[in-house]
């Protein structure tokens, strides 16, 4: 049986923004608590538009018209990051936003509205409009140049900007010694079997040593055919220099792996220095059957021990504790589903979602979900969704009364 969780309602959602002006912003910044999607860092630099921006510069600190002061090559783990915009003369209208991004994840936003900025100019022959922009992280970045800038002016493109977060100071250079595919590891992590050709139902091992420096972070990303499985990727961080670091990384697919040729990635830093290939003669049997045919679905009113009781057509206004059961014709791979809570007619509230819950990959022929709602629902009609890959499945609705 697999659990889609047990999930708290919220009645409302918050979602807090930066605002402007033209001498600079302030972020708040909460680290990704999981490092990347993507499998490399290669820089990018795209070309501004035409006639619009004059120069970004990335610096220490902005002089009084957000103009750049002390250019930076690079910013220290925990210390704020600067970007100056320059653009040509100035603009009438327009809102200037910059996204920053580590890797393709989203780690600060804001935005400045040019009018303001240049309200009540009246003659401007020769001038630029400086805009800045700067995060403070509220913990340090991971090292790598794994992060770039993306800047547009009123929804156009001015271009994308790379930086780099240094190693601090004293750290040592990292780099990988030696790796090798297996299909074991020992307690010291050194490879037991080594290969490059598995079974469907083997868990394959990447086991090898590298030098690593403070704050130094290795990773590895597993390729079903040539998609990455987010599931399987791993990393762990350096808190001190060390030489010849034993390590071994490990993965099966939920369902385990379908024939072909497969791939793992071993990143330092961010920066790849092995993509080892493998293959699967014989797939297991679950391997990539994701397709749900769905049985039936059923609701119940909790046991008082935090699990499925009474079967219900509704709910009352004391339930504080709701579960949604489907049930599917034959076992498959369940992979990609998520549970989505939502109010659909409540007097006085707009429909919303109330809670989602992942599913944890896996093989199976029931899906569960609960919703734990504290001083209980309010009366009126509801819905809970079963949904994989950002398809609607199937539906229960249910009333509270």
């Amino acid at each position: 049986m697999l659990r889609g969780g047990s999930t708290n309602a919220a009645m409302g959602l918050a979602l807090a923004r930066a605002c402007g002006w033209m001498r600079g912003m302030k972020l708040s910044l909460i680290p990704l608590c999981v490092l990347g999607l993507n499998l490399t860092c290669a820089p990018v630099m795209t070309r501004a538009a035409e006639g619009d921006l004059k120069k970004a510069t990335y610096c220490h600190g902005f002089k009084e018209d957000q103009s750049p002061k002390d250019v930076a090559e690079f910013f220290n783990q925990g210390e704020p990051v600067f970007l100056s915009i320059q653009l040509k003369g100035r603009p009438k209208a327009g809102v200037v936003r910059a996204e920053f991004m580590f890797r393709d994840d989203q780690i600060a936003e804001a935005e400045v509205d040019v009018a303001t900025v240049n309200e009540g100019v009246i003659f401007s022959f020769g001038e630029d409009t400086f805009v800045g922009f700067d995060i403070q992280p509220k913990q340090a970045l991971p090292v790598g140049a794994c992060y770039r800038t993306k800047v547009t002016l009123g929804g156009k493109p001015l271009g994308e900007f790379p930086f780099r977060i240094a190693p601090p100071k004293g750290a040592t250079p990292s780099k990988l010694l030696k790796a090798a595919l297996a299909k074991g590891a020992d307690e010291d992590h050194k490879p037991v079997n080594e290969t490059h050709e598995f079974d469907g139902m083997d868990k394959v091992f990447l086991a090898g040593t590298a030098d690593l420096g403070l704050a130094s972070w290795l990773e590895a990303t597993w390729l079903v055919n040539g998609k990455v499985d987010d599931a399987g990727t791993r990393s762990f961080t350096l808190k001190e220099n060390k030489e010849k670091v034993p390590f071994h990384f490990d993965f099966i697919p939920a369902g385990g792996w379908p024939a072909g040729t497969h791939e793992v990635s071993l990143q330092i830093d961010g920066q790849e220095v092995v993509r080892e290939k493998f293959t699967v003669k014989a797939g297991a049997p679950m391997a990539g059957a994701t397709k749900l045919t769905i049985d039936s679905s059923q609701l119940f009113r909790d046991d008082g021990k935090g699990e499925a009781g009474k079967e219900v057509k509704y709910f009352t206004t004391d339930d504080t504790e709701l579960h949604a059961r489907w049930k599917l014709k034959e076992a498959a791979l369940v992979k990609g589903v998520q549970l989505v809570w939502r109010l659909l007619e409540v007097e006085g509230e707009k429909g919303q979602v109330l809670a989602t819950a992942d599913v944890e990959a896996g093989v199976d022929d029931e899906i569960d979900s609960s919703l734990t709602v504290k001083d209980g629902l309010p009366p009126g009609k509801y819905r809970v969704d079963l949904v994989q890959d950002g398809k609607v499945l199937d539906s229960k609705p249910f009333a509270v009364k």
